[in-house]
């Protein structure tokens, strides 16, 4: 018969340094393979989400994600970051700018929707709950433009070019 130590956390002999831990205690990912889009500056849900439930109230939620994000124009394309309702990693207020955790500008014309870029979002939260905890993306355009994620703007229909991609997030819960 086999034996089975499961333990919640181990910590060194020597202690955890000062500011340390980082220890990976669990990790969650969530993939989004179609499309979705929204049209003008409303900031929307994008169906790229993962729910993680922390272990301990003093853990870290590193949130990485990449986005493939494309437009009906090329520029003022936004993303961010948000925790339930809470947004994340933004910029600091200044007057009437919109708050991002990131702007996609691929080149300033009003023609170009053949083109998508990666968008890479890092971040590392202190959610300071053990309850189930939702990490997603929003995104935004302006005026009548739209913003895709997972194609580009123009979206055509051939073997060569405007191919579909997949975008992903992904939750690591560390030591605090």
């Amino acid at each position: 018969m086999a034996s089975e130590l499961r333990v919640d956390r181990i910590i060194p002999t020597s202690g955890i340094p000062t500011g340390g831990g980082g220890s990976v205690i669990q990790v969650v990912q969530a993939t989004k393979t179609d499309t979705a889009s929204v049209t003008g500056f409303n900031w929307t849900d994008m169906g790229l989400s993962a729910t993680i439930t922390p272990k301990f109230t003093s853990s870290k939620i590193l949130v990485m994600v990449q986005a493939n994000i494309g437009g009906s124009v090329g520029f003022d394309m936004k993303a961010r970051l948000m925790r339930g309702s809470v947004p994340l990693l933004i910029g600091d207020a200044a007057g009437s700018r919109p708050r991002a955790s990131a702007n996609i500008t691929q080149t300033y014309h009003s023609t170009n929707n053949y083109a998508s870029d990666q968008t890479i979002i890092n971040y590392l939260d202190s959610p300071n709950t053990t309850s189930a905890t939702t990490y997603k993306i929003q995104m935004a355009s302006y005026s009548t433009y739209v913003v895709y994620i997972n194609r580009t703007g123009s979206d055509l229909n051939t073997a060569e070019y405007d191919g579909r991609t997949a975008s992903s997030i992904i939750l690591m819960e560390v030591s605090g």
